[in-house]
């Protein structure tokens, strides 16, 4: 078997660390697997790193007939092609259609935002073999827009490089005390993200305990002009630690003692699993597919996506006990070993198996 992980996505994102990841471990497991990306990325480079073989994409982010055949060219060696965006999705569909041997096509849904009738009746219905939904809410929207062959296969976790105890001189290299309280935030700055409501609970909190708190947001365009203009509006610009972009992830979440996470839309939340993962005891709203895995008062604690709630929430856990809090990050661990990275490749490696069985669709 032959597998192609495919996604036209210029930054680093769950999305593209998923299909970074699929590729990896795909590899490990002996099913050689390429990625199709543009040149240039992140993704590339750690690709590279990994030994990964990678593939470009023919065109210039953009596509016509002349591209879709040159692609045509590169996705018939493939037994199997799973895109994770659905650009990248459009791209490797429209292809397909000028192919000599069509590979069996994938596609992996991530988002839960509606599904047009245009995507419904073309790219869904035709060349599609399969979609997987990383959420049962993604699975359940899919199925009522009439889409058939979904399954249900969350993203995972790298438990081996996401786990307690992880050497980190983060607070040192912030200049922050070792007794200051650290929030962290892991994600690209947007508004689905929640930051628009992170930032004035911030304050809020500050305002009616005062102390030593310090919130670091570690994601791409963290460290970005609206994201300085929030904070300097907000007047805490002492207190919040803009990272931009960073590879050491666990580093940060190591060197942090809360994960407040405000997204008001997820597909499946990674960089929430990940914190779990690491034994952080976690704040974070209840939606998309986190409604799969968080249980308040269980492994974390949940709050609505509203400034109110959020500072509520960021309160219980700061009057936990020792005893409640390390029951609460222990059952984290427990659960996103639930979402193991390996665990979703042989879940995906058995859907693949059975895909390559049946007459193509």
């Amino acid at each position: 078997m032959r597998v192609l992980q495919s996604t036209t996505a210029i930054g680093w994102s769950g999305g593209t660390e998923q299909c970074f990841l699929l590729a990896k471990y795909m590899n490990l497991s002996g099913v050689r697997t390429d990625i199709l990306t543009f040149p240039g990325t992140e993704l590339e480079r750690r690709a590279k790193r990994e030994g990964i073989g990678i593939v470009h994409f023919p065109n210039s982010r953009r596509f016509s007939v002349k591209e879709a055949r040159r692609l045509a060219g590169i996705i018939e060696n493939y037994d199997i092609v799973n895109t994770h965006i659905s650009k990248a999705h459009w791209f490797v569909w429209l292809s397909s259609f000028f192919t000599r041997k069509r590979p069996r096509i994938v596609f992996t849904r991530r988002v839960p935002f509606r599904i047009s009738r245009v995507s419904a009746l073309t790219k869904y219905r035709f060349h599609t073999d399969h979609v997987i939904a990383v959420s049962r809410e993604i699975g359940e929207a899919l199925s009522k827009s009439g889409i058939k062959n979904v399954s249900f296969i969350p993203s995972g976790v790298e438990l081996e490089r996401f786990k307690p105890g992880t050497e980190t001189k983060v607070r040192k290299e912030l200049g922050i005390e070792r007794d200051a309280v650290i929030i962290a935030n892991v994600g690209n700055f947007s508004k689905v993200k929640g930051h628009h409501i992170l930032l004035p609970a911030f304050r809020e909190l500050l305002r009616r305990r005062g102390g030593k708190f310090y919130l670091i947001l570690a994601g791409r365009d963290t460290e970005g002009e609206e994201a300085r203009r929030m904070v300097k509006e907000l007047g805490i610009e002492g207190r919040v630690k803009l990272l931009g972009f960073r590879r050491d992830i666990p580093k940060v979440l190591e060197a942090s003692d809360l994960f407040l996470f405000t997204s008001i839309n997820e597909g499946i939340a990674g960089s929430l699993l990940q914190a779990m993962a690491m034994e952080k005891l976690v704040v974070s709203t209840n939606v998309g597919g986190i409604k799969d895995y968080l249980k308040d008062g269980f492994n974390g604690i949940v709050i609505k996506p509203q400034v109110d709630s959020v500072v509520r929430g960021l309160e219980r856990a700061l009057s936990l006990g020792e005893e409640e809090r390390r029951t609460l990050s222990r059952n984290a661990r427990k659960t996103a070993e639930g979402f193991s990275i390996e665990r979703t490749v042989e879940k995906t490696l058995n859907l693949y198996a059975s895909l390559l069985k049946e007459s193509p669709k």
